[in-house]
């Protein structure tokens, strides 16, 4: 197309637009697909220019389908959508003016029967306000300040979004909500006295009772709030909130958690204007009312005020305004830290944001950092206090909260800080809680002060290190940890004049160093092997065994650590020589040195090993590897648990690591090694073995390992050959049948091409809960429907192509007409026949079996009962009630009386209400109504048993069903 002239498009354009006058549902369908590979191609403008652009959407709106056939309109939609881009790409002006009467045609699209054509146009119109309308919003500008009346472009979109708030569109208000939320977005910031009446409108429908569509709203609300800004909205809609003669209901109340949670980006002054002397105010009105004992009144606006507080953090969030906004609201603040415990954690968080903000502008930083001297003394004298509950959560965040006010304060009002901490910690009588948080606020002062003081932190830590108190000694590694790893020049100096001293220092106080301080003491010395340059061996070999040891570390933290360190030390053995290859081997000669010693320390070992090994394997040589495998072997043939254990998870990781032709010389090996192990390890950890039987049948297939292992685990291998077969055939029709669900929402949820558009199908003839799709005749694609109305069809009318549809409408289901109850004559009389002529003895024999089934299945109380058709012999002969027989039994053989036998058998449930010359049950005066009493069972609770107790009453349910529909057509004859 894009090769074509400017003349002959027009007329190809004209010749495709009069084909589809056709009314052929292929040939439209085709049309539909060349027009949108047209404008989706993005054509020069030599080729399509604006004004035949515009044209052709002109034109387009001929062909509009109806607004019930799914797919020809979702087509249509998309040739529209990709027409409106191209003539944005083309010209803005000219397409802002076509875009409101395309938004009037979407929105008629949200009042269609189905839901997939509402779906679409509401998609639709989001995009091309993404696409079209924000683009050309900026020279709206001016827009904004004309009358209600203006006939502007973006005037005419928002009436016609504003006619979607009707009550008809009621059905559709959540995708409404939808399309004006991207509104909000695209001209909120630059339009926004544009929106107060649909702002009003919106908000009037969240207060309506039982709105569906709460969600939705609250998302466009909250849409406007983040691009219009709170102040624009709450003079669109008040809160109605003044602590003054109010509805105690609040109905606008469900503004706070939407402006709470979508604020941001805004004036930080508004806040402080509006928002705080309304909480103070209902504050105060919470006082006044729990003084009076009115306790609703007072948890009504106490709850409201915490949720005026609650906004702070999302107004400290990119304020606009900071620089100028700061110095009214700091001295609050201030306040609420100090004296507002419910309100702390909103407030430092909001003061974070702010100083967080402040690092973007140089007067924002001064400005903020000028009140460093009021802040920092109470946060310190929170921290420092020991808390009254030991619960309080409040101390990590006030921590917090210093450790960022001291990246923008000044350095002299730092170092005055950090010297009357120092001295603090020494004076005599101070508690231990009050030592362990001078000592955390050293810690968060060492980045930011001086190399002088930096060296005076460590001396002061270093006595601490081994001292009883396992929480002073952990904190001091932690200023430890802090010194050596931190960017600050004051401290990568001081670590680089003083490393020998800090390796004298941590060494020296191994022995003594507690379990609770390994974690902080392994990441010192993993940022000590980072720093050094040159090869220390004697310090490398000091450090290993304690490496080796935290792997079965308790805390998961120090293993974590532990690992880190075996790999930093591999790292730094092949930075310090050449020769990476001997290098990494001697580190592994000095690992595995203690797999000579305990159990645990050999355990350790393999743990050590498995973890350097996976890091360094590409560069480990041919013959250390086959040295580190005869070790394995050999170990998995311990006595010993925790070994085997650790040996058996070491040849996992083995064969995870290396592909088959570099462990092809070693399988007899490890085959070996693996059925030789000990009795009592072989059975403790046969799962373990199986994990890795299966895991060498993977590698180098089942003929292969069965034919080099014993017949003692044949079975084993057998077994895991069926698992891993079945394991591989469920994956595979796992995947097929993923594969035909992605294609399924690959077609709904990406966006579709015009081809899956149009591709008809009758899916919506399909039920949704069948999973498997129909199978369609090629020729049902050829297939349409004409829509039946009122009048004749003219087929010579322009709209008559609304009416060809190429889905089949819904035929109107009538109320399903009921049967008289009584027949009638030709000549109009009433035929009125008694049940038992019209039925016969037949049917009446049938209802009383069925009576029956349903009394048994109420008696038992669940159970099989077999329904039968026979009729009773005594019943064979007549309908009427057979007298008594006159013969009495008498004499001796068959003619003997037989005596009736009284069972001890209890009774059974309902059988009280039996009625003995009629059927079914009957009312007793003083008991309960004859419903189906059962009696409770405690084996019904059994887990194994309940499929069986559940099926107890399949019967008795279908022969309540049946009873009722039997009852409903007696009530009908009478």
């Amino acid at each position: 197309m894009c090769t074509f002239s400017l003349s002959s498009l027009k007329s190809v354009c004209e010749t495709i637009l009069r084909v589809m006058t056709l009314s052929n549902v292929m040939v439209t369908s085709c049309g539909m697909k060349a027009l949108y590979g047209l404008f989706n191609g993005n054509p020069r403008a030599t080729t399509l220019n604006a004004e035949l652009n515009a044209q052709m959407i002109k034109a387009l709106y001929e062909y509009h389908p109806s607004n019930n056939d799914v797919q020809p309109l979702k087509a249509w939609l998309a040739v529209m959508e990709a027409a409106h881009k191209n003539l944005t790409r083309l010209d803005e002006k000219l397409c802002l003016g076509h875009l409101p009467r395309f938004f009037s045609v979407c929105m008629t699209c949200l009042l269609s029967e189905k839901a997939e054509v509402a779906s679409s146009a509401t998609k639709t119109m989001k995009e091309l306000l993404r696409a079209c309308l924000a683009p050309a919003v900026e020279g709206t500008k001016q827009v904004t300040s004309a009358p209600s009346s203006t006939n502007t472009p973006l005037h005419k979109i928002v009436k016609a979004l504003e006619t979607g708030l009707g009550y008809q569109f009621h059905a559709a208000w959540g995708l409404v909500m939808q399309v004006f939320a991207v509104m909000f977005e695209v001209a909120g910031k630059e339009c926004p006295a544009l929106f107060k009446k649909s702002l009003l409108s919106i908000a009037n429908l969240r207060d309506s009772p039982r709105f569906p569509y709460k969600a939705e709203l609250d998302h466009a609300v909250g849409a406007a709030i983040k691009y219009l800004g709170p102040r624009q909205v709450l003079e669109a809609v008040p809160l109605n909130i003044t602590g003054d003669d109010d509805d105690y209901s609040f109905p606008r109340s469900w503004l706070l958690p939407v402006i709470r949670d979508n604020v941001c980006n805004t004036e930080l002054g508004f806040f402080t204007i509006y928002f705080l002397p309304l909480a103070a105010k209902l504050r105060q009105r919470s006082l006044e009312a729990e003084s009076t004992g009115n306790q609703v009144v007072c948890k009504s606006y106490d709850a409201l005020q915490r949720q005026i507080w609650s906004l702070l953090p999302g107004f400290c969030t990119q304020p606009t305004d900071l620089a100028q906004s700061f110095k009214g609201i700091c001295k609050i603040l201030g306040s609420a830290i100090s004296d507002r415990e419910d309100l702390r954690t909103e407030v430092m968080s909001g003061l974070r944001k702010l100083i967080n903000k402040s690092k973007e502008e140089e007067e924002s930083k001064q400005e903020v950092a000028r009140f460093a001297k009021n802040f920092l003394p109470i946060l310190f004298n929170l921290f420092t206090t020991e808390p009254e509950n030991a619960k309080d959560t409040t101390r990590l965040a006030v921590l917090e909260t210093i450790k960022t006010y001291l990246q923008i304060a000044d350095t002299a009002l730092i170092n005055s800080f950090c010297d009357k901490c120092k001295e603090k910690i020494h004076e005599e009588g101070v508690s231990p809680f009050k030592r362990h948080a001078l000592m955390d606020l050293l810690l968060v002062m060492l980045p930011v002060v001086d190399q002088t003081r930096v060296e005076a932190i460590f001396k002061l830590t270093t006595p601490f290190l081994s001292d009883m108190d396992k929480t002073l000694q952990k904190k001091c590694y932690r200023v430890l940890e802090e010194l050596c790893s931190s960017s600050s020049e004051a401290c990568q100096m001081f670590v680089t004049e003083n490393l020998s001293t800090i390796q004298g220092v941590l060494l020296d106080s191994l022995s003594t160093s507690s379990p609770s301080s390994k974690a902080p003491r392994l990441r010192c010395l993993i940022n000590i092997f980072k720093i050094l340059k040159e090869e220390e061996k004697d310090f490398l070999l000091a450090v290993v065994p304690e490496a080796i040891l935290c792997t079965k570390e308790i805390g998961e933290k120090a293993r974590s650590a532990s690992y880190q360190l075996l790999v930093e030390m591999g790292r730094a053995k092949m930075r310090w020589n050449k020769n990476e290859n001997e290098a990494l081997e001697d580190y592994f000669q000095m690992v595995m040195a203690g797999l000579g010693g305990s159990p645990q320390m050999v355990s350790s070992t393999l743990l050590a090993l498995t973890r350097i090994l996976y890091e360094f394997k590409a560069s480990i040589s041919m013959p250390l590897l086959e040295t580190i495998v005869e070790q394995l072997c050999l170990l998995l043939k311990s006595k010993t648990r925790e070994v085997v254990k650790a040996a058996l998870g070491f040849m996992k990781v083995l064969l995870s690591a290396y592909p088959d032709t570099v462990l092809a010389p070693h399988l007899k090996q490890i085959m070996s090694s693996l059925v030789s192990q000990k009795e009592d390890c072989k059975h403790h950890f046969r799962f373990k073995a199986k994990e890795i039987y299966a895991k060498l049948i993977k590698k180098f297939g089942y003929e292969t390992i069965f034919g080099m292992s014993p017949p003692s685990i044949h079975k084993v291998l057998v077994n895991i050959k069926k698992t891993q077969e079945r394991a591989k055939k469920k994956k595979k029709e796992r995947d097929s049948d993923s594969e035909e669900e992605s294609d399924q929402e690959h077609f709904r949820s990406q966006p579709e091409s015009v081809d899956d558009l149009l591709r008809d199908t009758d899916s919506e003839e399909e039920t949704e809960t069948k999973p498997k799709r129909k199978t369609r005749d090629k020729t049902q694609a050829k297939l349409a429907w004409l829509q039946e109305g009122g009048d004749i069809m003219d087929f010579l009318d322009p709209t008559a192509s609304k009416k060809v549809l190429a889905t089949k409408p819904e035929e109107k289901k009538d109320m399903k007409k009921r049967e008289p109850a009584f027949k009638m004559a030709s000549d109009g009389r009433l035929i009125i026949t008694e049940s038992s002529d019209e039925e016969g003895p037949e049917k009446m024999g049938e209802d009383e079996d069925d009576l029956e089934d349903l009394l048994k299945a109420i008696e038992q109380g669940a159970g099989n009962v077999k329904k039968t058709k026979k009729r009773k012999v005594e019943d064979l002969g007549s309908d009427d009630e057979a007298s008594a027989p006159k013969y009495k039994a008498g004499g001796g053989g068959i003619h003997r009386p037989l005596a009736k036998v009284k069972r001890s058998a209890p009774q059974e449930a309902g059988s009280e209400y039996r009625a003995k010359k009629a059927g079914g049950d009957i009312k007793k005066t003083g008991r309960p109504d004859p419903y189906a009493y059962l009696p409770l069972n405690f084996q019904a609770l059994n887990k194994r048993k309940k499929a069986k107790m559940a099926g107890r009453f399949t019967n008795l349910v279908k022969g309540a069903k049946k009873g009722a529909k039997k009852g409903y057509k007696g009530k009908k004859k009478t």
